[in-house]
C-alpha cells in the first residue's frame, strides 16, 4: 500500500473432506474454496464488510458448507435430482 498505509484483508476458507468412500464430490476428497477482499486505502470497514459478504454469497461457500453438514443418502440424491429436473422441465416448457 502506498504511503505506509495499513492493508487489511477479509477472507474465509472452506475445506470439505469427504469421509464416505462412495462420495462423488467432483472426484476429489478435499475441495478448497477461498474468498477474500482487500480493504482499500481510506475505505470504510463497513463498506469492505459488505463487499466481503457479497463475495461469499456469490461464491456459494455457505451453501456448500450447509449441504455437506449431513450425509445425504444416494437414493435421496437421486430423488432430489429427479425433482429438480422436473422443475427445470416445467420452467422451460413455460417459455415460448
Amino acid at each position: 500500500m502506498g504511503n505506509g498505509g495499513v492493508c487489511y484483508s477479509l477472507s474465509v476458507h472452506y475445506a470439505h473432506c469427504s469421509t464416505h468412500p462412495n462420495s462423488k464430490e467432483e472426484d476429489t476428497l478435499a475441495h478448497h474454496v477461498g474468498v477474500g477482499v482487500k480493504v482499500r486505502d481510506k475505505e470504510n470497514i463497513d463498506r469492505a464488510l459488505r463487499r466481503f459478504k457479497r463475495a461469499v454469497n456469490r461464491s456459494r461457500v455457505l451453501r456448500m458448507y450447509r449441504q455437506n453438514m449431513a450425509y445425504t443418502k444416494p437414493s435421496e440424491e437421486r430423488r432430489l435430482a429427479k425433482e429438480k429436473a422436473a422443475r427445470n422441465a416445467r420452467k422451460h416448457n413455460r417459455r415460448y
